[in-house]
């Protein structure tokens, strides 16, 4: 027997944010950039916190987020270079 949930139709993920099909790949890839620059001043904020015990928790997730940040930014700067 299957069970229905909130995040499933018919045995199919639900997509709740979905990105317009006429989104371009550097738009996409810029909004991306501004998502996770957000993530990590949020993270080395929460990794401030002198009260926190998961603060190299959150050190370790915040090289997560620069490393996808580099990613990000390698395939901008390939396939939209920037004038120099």
């Amino acid at each position: 027997m299957k069970k229905s949930t909130a995040d499933s139709t018919e045995g199919h993920a639900r997509k709740i944010f979905c990105v317009a099909d006429d989104v371009g790949t550097e738009e996409a890839l810029t909004n991306a950039t501004e998502i996770l620059s957000s993530a990590l001043q949020t993270a080395y904020q929460c990794a401030e916190d002198p009260d926190s015990t998961q603060s190299p928790v959150i050190m370790a997730l915040a090289q997560l987020i620069e490393n996808a940040q580099i990613l990000v930014d390698a395939v901008l700067e390939r396939d939209f270079p920037t004038a120099k």
